[in-house]
This record gives C-alpha cells, structure tokens and sequence, in this order.
C-alpha cells in the first residue's frame, strides 16, 4: 500500500523519487491574499515617481529607498509562494551519479553527486512546528527528515514527508545503493 508523498519510480538500473514541497496551506493563502495588498502598495508608490502631475514632488531619496525595500521583500515572498505551490524535490540515482535537484518548474538548485561517495542514509526527526522548528519550515523550507552523508558535507531531503515514509525512503535507498 502506497499513501506516501514520494513518487518512487524504480527501473533498471536508474531510481527517480520525487517529492511535492510541503504545503501549508494557511500561510500559502494568507501570503496570496497579502501579495494582493503588496500589490496596491506598490502601484500607489510608483505613481510617486510621476513628473507629469503638478504637485508630486518626483523622486526622492526616502521613497526611492522604500521601493527598493519593498520589491525585494514582495519578489521574496512570492519565491516562497512558488515554492509552496509549485515546488518539487527531485532524487536520481544511477550506477554512477545521484542526481538532487529542489526546483520550482524545473528551475533551480541541482547537484550532481558520485555514487561511490554517498553514504549513510538515514531519517531524522525534526521539529518543523510553526513556533518551535525552523523559521522557514511554515513556508515549506528548511532540512528535510531523509539525509545523507557526501564527503564531508551532508545533504537532506523530504520536510514533506511524514516520518514513517522518511524512515522507509532512508531503509530504500541504502539497499538501492548497496546493490550498486
């Protein structure tokens, strides 16, 4: 019986596991409806900048400062909101390499790994409450429950998964890899 979030998908000589970005979905509403008021924010400073209306003062330095501050805070939140809803951890072993890859629509941070140096999968629990885990777990962000060790530096994967599916996808890909 499969009711886990990974797609596994385990051909001749190649695995793929795919896994949806973990969905909050209070904070993905919330962070869209107030996208909408960013929104009205923005269009109601830009008409600040307007030198064909008498009266405005055109730009200054406060308000020049205040946009910049502003974009880059809604052109943040809205990668968060695609990550929400679009995101996707991928995970792709074959006879040489492993393949990981967090993307949104095929966008985004990918490595490629030797096979012979990747060691000791394991499942960890982690706290991915709102108050007391990772201050980017509520937006789907953060160390995964599934990890493995590459040389020095260890990788992880899976914050979407409950801990039951993290502990099976750990157990997966160590006997996976011992077969190659």
């Amino acid at each position: 019986m499969n009711n886990g979030k990974a797609k596994i998908n385990d051909s001749i000589g190649n695995l793929e596991i795919s896994i949806p970005s973990k969905k909050n979905w209070f904070i993905l509403i919330f962070g869209t409806a107030w996208l909408g008021g960013w929104y009205f924010g923005f269009t109601n400073a830009l008409t600040r900048f307007s030198f064909d209306e008498s009266g405005n003062m055109g730009i200054n330095g406060f308000m020049t400062f205040w946009l910049i501050g502003w974009t880059i805070g809604g052109l943040g939140v809205v990668f968060l909101l695609l990550w929400g809803y679009f995101g996707q951890e991928r995970l792709e072993i074959n006879s040489r390499e492993l393949c990981f890859e967090k993307t949104i629509f095929g966008v985004g941070q990918k490595k490629r790994l030797d096979i012979g140096e990747v060691k000791n999968f394991r499942h960890e629990k982690i706290n991915n409450s709102m108050f007391g885990g990772s201050r980017w777990a509520i937006w789907g962000l953060g160390p995964g429950k599934v990890k493995f060790d590459y040389g020095m530096k260890t990788y992880s994967f899976g914050l979407a998964v409950d801990d039951a599916e993290a502990n099976h996808l750990a157990e997966y890909l160590t006997n996976r890899i011992q077969k190659n």
